[in-house]
């Protein structure tokens, strides 16, 4: 999974002047594009006409003799062909826009494709279909993120192709593809799609089997992205768009937010999501019942095989919605995927047992984002709220679900922005030290060892309390530190570090002398 945010397609301009070089491979004048992204290669031999509206990204690789052509009047205003990073077009492929063609990122065009987002008129008789023009100029052709459309294939008209989708060589697409499906003929017809239930590709056969599996992708999707919230309208506006600039409309995909009374605009952004994409759902809370039983609203409600947690002031990274989907949906096996947000190794490893859990995520397996869990096995916890008051209650369900089946995987990929909002709300000794350490505890007669969460006690001291504790104090956050040093005096007594902790605890809360 990538972490470089890329630009989208239609933002910006670059309008390479006549002689520059373009990307180091250009020796000739070249055509002014609306933009022309980085390490995109044209070969010699292909014919572009109206490249002042043509939007291309970074990376891209067109072939020798591949025809792009604008069939409006030209002034550069907008962009009528926008083609996303890294599409690729084999020969012979020709593109025709009256109005906006988009070939989102990392699509594939085989040999001698033709798209047109219009049709030819005809209808006048005596007069030449050749002189006729064309039927509109308002229409819209997309071509999903990641699809492969095969040699020899026409897409013609208004028509959406979804993400992941294969359209089959020698076919002719004039009405829409639902997303990761596979179809063929002239005109083409969907006979093969990834079906939710049976977590796999199936054959279907006409339009009432396609709509079937589309039912059951509502019904239970790959992935819910759930995202608990209060009074950060701004941060949530954020959060979405980092999420559906990626996903779009994609139906293995839902988005839900669980509103908790917000006396700010919340509201108005979740209405607003709510009327551009299908797959988003939302609701408000008649009263604020508090973070952790929110949580549990959202683990309630959701759909999806996995749902992922996700803090309304955190922000995905581009492009690591789609591959976490993946991840999901080739770990199966594992009731718990957690993100290590820490490590920037893009490794995806399988681990198994309390003490691996406790080893490898530690105090940050109550960081709300880093948390995935199978909602299948969720569902078969008998006691959901029984930590509920320490501030970590998700924590508790992780081990709970890893207590059932040890199996858990992580995901090392530093995947999100963040808004940094000060941590407020809470006791902060009795979250992070006596409500954690009790949720430990619980699961020591079940495998979690005596030895590993002494040294998780020292461990999260170091990483996470003290420095946070002195954040804290040093820029006065307003966090509450009530009864910070008798919590800690309580569980670290018979730590022999114990009395050099306190030193230095009331070293920072008298500051510099």
């Amino acid at each position: 999974m990538s972490g470089n945010k890329t630009e989208r397609p239609d933002e910006g301009r670059r309008r390479p002047e006549d002689g520059e070089k373009e990307n180091g491979r250009t020796e000739q004048p070249q055509p002014k594009f609306y933009r022309f992204g980085a390490n995109t290669i044209i070969q010699q031999g292909c014919q572009l006409h109206g490249t002042e509206e043509m939007s291309i990204g970074n990376g891209v690789f067109v072939r020798t003799g591949c025809w792009f052509n604008v069939v409006t009047k030209v002034t550069g205003e907008r962009p009528k062909i926008i083609i996303g990073d890294g599409c690729q077009f084999n020969k012979g492929v020709s593109i025709s826009a009256a109005n906006r063609i988009v070939l989102e990122r990392f699509s594939l065009y085989g040999s001698n494709t033709f798209i047109v987002d219009t049709q030819h008129e005809y209808r006048r008789i005596g007069i030449p279909v050749l002189y006729q023009g064309i039927t509109e100029t308002n229409g819209e052709t997309v071509v999903g993120e990641g699809a492969w459309i095969g040699a020899n294939c026409l897409i013609s008209g208004g028509v959406r192709i979804g993400k992941g989708s294969v359209i089959g060589a020698n076919s002719v697409v004039i009405r829409n593809i639902p997303d990761y499906s596979v179809a063929v003929g002239a005109p083409a017809k969907v006979i093969k799609m990834f079906d939710t239930a049976a977590a796999d590709w199936i054959d279907v056969r006409g339009p009432d089997e396609v709509e079937a599996v589309l039912r059951r992708r509502r019904k239970q999707p790959v992935l819910s992205i759930c995202i608990p919230t209060y009074n950060r309208a701004s941060d949530l506006r954020r959060c979405l768009d980092s999420i559906f600039a990626q996903i779009g409309d994609c139906s293995l995909i839902e988005v839900c937010v669980s509103d908790n009374a917000s006396p700010d605009g919340t509201p108005e952004v979740t209405a607003e999501f709510a009327a551009r994409y299908p797959n988003f759902r939302h609701w408000r809370n008649g009263s604020n019942i508090g973070a952790e039983r929110n949580i549990l609203k959202l683990l309630d409600e959701a759909r999806g095989m996995y749902v992922k947690l996700q803090g309304d002031d955190d922000f995905f990274v581009d492009l690591t919605v789609l591959p976490l989907m993946n991840i999901a949906h080739t770990h199966r096996n594992c009731p718990v995927i957690f993100i290590d947000v820490l490590s920037d190794s893009r490794q995806v490893e399988t681990f198994e047992g309390l003490d691996a859990f406790l080893q490898q995520a530690s105090v940050a397996a109550g960081f709300l984002s880093s948390v995935m869990i199978r909602r299948e096995s969720y569902e078969q916890i008998g006691d959901k709220t029984k930590f509920i008051g320490t501030g970590f209650n998700h924590i508790y369900l992780q081990y709970e679900l890893l207590r059932q089946n040890p199996r858990f995987c992580v995901v090392r990929s530093p995947i999100f922005n963040y808004a940094d909002n000060p941590p407020s709300g809470y006791n902060f000794a009795q979250y992070f030290i006596a409500g954690y350490l009790s949720i430990l505890r619980h699961f020591e007669p079940y495998g979690l060892s005596a030895d590993a969460i002494r040294q998780e006690k020292a461990r999260m001291l170091q990483t996470t309390v003290l420095p946070w504790y002195k954040r804290i104090v040093d820029e006065r956050l307003g966090t509450d530190l009530t009864g910070f040093e008798e919590i800690f005096i309580e569980h670290y007594k018979d730590e022999p570090y114990c009395d050099s902790v306190l030193n230095w605890l009331r070293s920072v809360r008298q500051g510099p002398s």
